[in-house]
């Protein structure tokens, strides 16, 4: 299915509980599929969740939804948002690597790194990528878990914004 993870080395229990869950739903060697994901059941992680639509053979990724830690963080809502429309809106490059390798069946990668979002250099992050499915196989979906460290400690607060505007005519995106 893909190359080994050690679940061992994330700092977090967050990420660690994450981990466990989607573990859980993997059967028979198949990723499993978005549908096997139930928020009621963790309901506490929610906020640092985010969910991306891998376009094509994983050429960008769209956020499907994204928990209020991880819009705090980004300062707007991510909704509907590619990586690469983000990353123009920054003005900073946004490392896709993981996400590629994840949703080209490479399995769950971990990542710790500087905050790459404008006005947010001091910011470290924490972030868990795994694959779901809908053929068991093929990922069409990343599901992640990102932590939020300002200054070597969680920040779990909402951030101060950053400019960003949105085109005249485009709705407003949410949950």
């Amino acid at each position: 299915m893909h190359q080994a993870f050690d679940p061992g080395i994330l700092p977090d229990n967050k990420l660690r509980r994450l981990y466990d869950y989607w573990r859980s739903r993997c059967g028979g060697g198949t990723y499993p599929s978005r549908r096997d994901i139930d928020p009621i059941d963790i309901p506490d992680l929610l906020p640092n969740i985010f969910l991306l639509d891998v376009v094509g053979d994983a050429q960008d990724f769209v956020f499907r939804l994204a928990g209020t830690l991880v819009e705090d963080a980004f300062s707007m809502p991510l909704r509907g948002k590619s990586i690469t429309e983000i990353q123009k809106a920054a003005g900073t490059p946004i490392p896709v690597e993981h996400h590629v390798e994840v949703a080209r069946g490479g399995g769950p990668r971990y990542r710790e790194g500087e905050m790459l979002v404008a006005g947010r250099d001091h910011w470290k992050t924490h972030r868990l990528l795994l694959p779901l499915a809908s053929d068991g196989c093929s990922v069409d979906v990343l599901m992640g878990g990102a932590i939020f460290l300002l200054g070597g400690r969680m920040d779990e607060m909402p951030a101060d914004p950053w400019s960003y505007s949105r085109p005249a005519g485009d709705p407003p995106l949410g949950f």
